[in-house]
């Protein structure tokens, strides 16, 4: 067996970069950004206002000028021309080019305006390029506003936009296929027999994925059935990019899958990891390099190692950075095993949970940790729910 730590390395050794597809940049929200997003003119472009008011020459004001003949009236979106009489103000709205002979703005709420007339209040205080955003204080034309490898979220899809962005180029979805294995397993569509148990990990699994828009997801299911699922995994493997399975990797009389993949040609990475729930988990690749992910069955087993090991397969594949976080926990864990351990907390304490089948206590945890009895630590490596 390995440890945890060695099936992720050994996991993310083998993350290959999915595709770049181009898409309209109003579909690119959540996706991974897998170009650089440059500035193609200084960001302001101009001086501009940031409030409405009065535009005047801070070197009147300073020689004690406090009232100013209106010289012109600026809308956002024209080009002024010059301030004539650096005596004079020009009336401006909130976005609108600073007139050149102009390094100041009065707000509006502190000027009495009568006519053509602007009369600044007594408590006025004015200082230079006061209510003036800078021509490039936000970025110079050229200059790298987003870089490739980051998950694209409102500010950035605006970003994008304002450098004339109306298509991205961002990581492909692959798409997966989320197989469940077992004779016991019913769909949730279908009347379920006491003996039987309904299709929840495939449900589940699909959900996280959609979730972290990692990736399409198509569920199937196959009976325990060593030529059955010899054929359909071959049939599944060509059309799909990468592969989840549920169940039958175990030591049971009927857990057909390490063979069946073997079979197949999918080189095996390594079965088992020390760690509980999902020691049984296996990984491996396929000829064309595409991932295999063989988890064991039980829900518990199933949902953590799918975010132990395939979000991380799957973020630095899209060309995310595969972070670590980390929490302390509010009360003594007492287990003393060589097995790693992921314990469900909520809030910096643990969940109680009845085993690897007891798939309900997740729902009362924010994620779980890491834990290994040997070592001695106030920080726990944690996976949170929210991918």
């Amino acid at each position: 067996m390995i440890s945890p730590s060695e099936a992720h390395r050994l996991i993310l050794h083998n993350a290959k970069l999915f595709p770049v597809e181009v898409v309209p940049l109003q579909k690119a929200i959540g996706r991974v950004l897998r170009e650089d997003i440059i500035s193609d003119r200084d960001q302001p472009p101009f001086n501009k206002s940031l409030m409405d008011g009065i535009a005047v020459s801070y070197e009147a004001w300073a020689r004690g000028q406090r009232a100013f003949s209106i010289e012109a009236i600026i809308p956002p979106g024209v080009s002024p021309k010059p301030l004539k009489n650096h005596s004079y103000g020009i009336h401006i709205m909130t976005g609108a080019v600073i007139p050149k002979g102009c390094d100041c703005v009065i707000p509006i709420e502190q000027i009495h305006l009568e006519g053509d007339m602007a009369q600044s209040k007594d408590w006025t205080m004015v200082k230079k390029h006061q209510f003036i955003r800078l021509q490039a204080s936000d970025g110079k034309k050229g200059e790298v506003l987003l870089k490739s490898g980051i998950r694209l979220l409102a500010p950035h899809i605006g970003i994008a936009a304002s450098v004339g962005k109306s298509k991205i180029k961002v990581s492909a979805m692959p798409k997966i296929a989320m197989i469940s294995t077992g004779d016991e397993l019913v769909d949730i569509h279908k009347p379920v027999k006491q003996c039987q148990t309904r299709l929840s990990n495939s449900y589940a699994v699909q959900s996280l994925l959609h979730q972290a828009q990692l990736g399409t997801v198509q569920i199937f299911h196959l009976r325990d059935n060593q030529k059955l699922m010899l054929h359909s995994i071959k049939n599944i493997l060509s059309k799909f990019d990468c592969l989840i399975l549920s169940g039958g990797v175990s030591m049971g009389e009927f857990d057909y899958v390490p063979k069946v993949l073997g079979a197949l040609g999918i080189k095996q990475s390594f079965h088992k990891v020390s760690q509980k729930p999902g020691k049984p988990f296996w990984f491996g690749l396929a000829k064309n390099g595409k991932a295999v992910f063989a988890l064991p069955g039980n829900p518990v087993s199933t949902q953590i190692c799918a975010y132990r090991y395939v979000i991380p397969y799957l973020k630095k594949a899209s060309g995310l950075e595969v972070k670590q976080e980390f929490v302390s926990i509010l009360e003594k864990i007492s287990i003393q095993s060589d097995l790693t351990h992921f314990l469900p907390v909520a809030q910096g304490r643990l969940v109680t949970m009845g085993g690897s089948g007891d798939f309900a206590s997740l729902a009362q945890a924010d994620g779980f940790i890491e834990y290994e009895s040997h070592k001695h630590q106030n920080l726990w490596p944690y996976f949170s729910w929210r991918v």
